[in-house]
């Protein structure tokens, strides 16, 4: 429980002002159980009486059980920006997460195109949602709870948002939820220019993700950028697994660039 509402007299809220008194006391989210101490309400009737504040777009449920109220100037939107809700929703949840993908290349100042949904990995299953403008898209991964040690927190609630490095091997993992591998390209070169501190950040990272993660990376790097950093060709030089494919997706055929073991079996043609 958060210690500003386990300092505060129980019963000493009206269920009215509850949304109000959240965004002045620093309070971020409520389960039902704390509305019910606050407002001095039974636990049946909390769905109830948040109903008109939910209508009045005061506060907003991403998750059964969970309250978030709504500051004024996202009002008109049904709900605040997700960096402001989403480690309190996972953690309400119970799962490890991490923001990823286009989400986190964005936030690292790389992005090409806006980003039409918020890309978040998680350690279990969560379903696909949708508040006010904001699409959520949720990823189960093995890595997620092992790989924050390279995240960082960000935001005023703690975020954590894949570091610059494991960023690029998100996205170099998955091209097919990252825009394409052209798309990639884009992002992990212009990541590469402004986060001088993401080669070690790969490496340390790199023994969570499939090998070809870090080998379409190497390739990438040196076909698009000013060439692969000396531990990342060293790393993928050791790999013993078969050559990957440049496109998972894409038919099986193609030139093998052996320095990286990758199948070029896709033509790239990033906009840098």
């Amino acid at each position: 429980m958060d210690h500003v509402i386990e300092t505060t007299a129980p019963g000493s809220v009206s269920a009215s002002n509850l949304p109000d008194w959240a965004l002045s006391h620093g309070v971020t989210s409520l389960s039902t159980k704390d509305v019910r101490r606050l407002c001095g309400i039974p636990g049946n009737q909390v769905s109830q009486r948040m109903a008109a504040l939910r209508k009045g777009a005061k506060l907003f449920s991403p998750a059964r059980g969970l309250w978030v109220p709504i500051p004024p100037e996202y009002r008109t939107w049904g709900a605040p920006d997700p960096m402001g809700y989403i480690a309190d929703m996972m953690a309400h949840l119970g799962t490890d997460y991490l923001v990823g993908w286009l989400s986190a290349a964005e936030r690292h100042g790389a992005s090409h195109h806006a980003t039409q949904v918020f890309q978040v990995a998680t350690g279990k299953t969560v379903r696909a949602r949708t508040f006010g403008r904001s699409r959520l898209g949720f990823y189960s991964r093995g890595y997620v709870g092992k790989a924050t040690a390279s995240a960082e927190l960000r935001h005023r609630t703690g975020v954590r948002v894949a570091s610059s490095g494991t960023t690029m091997l998100m996205l170099a993992a998955d091209p097919g939820i990252s825009g394409g591998i052209s798309n990639v390209a884009n992002l992990v070169i212009e990541l590469a220019e402004e986060r001088p501190e993401y080669a070690a950040q790969i490496i340390a990272d790199a023994p969570l993700f499939p090998d070809a993660a870090t080998r379409r990376l190497g390739w990438l790097f040196d076909a698009f950028g000013d060439g692969a950093p000396d531990e990342l060709v060293a790393y993928c030089t050791a790999l013993a697994s078969e050559p990957s494919f440049l496109v998972p997706s894409s038919p099986r055929t193609g030139r093998l660039d052996a320095k990286w073991g990758i199948v070029a079996n896709e033509e790239v043609d990033p906009d840098i």
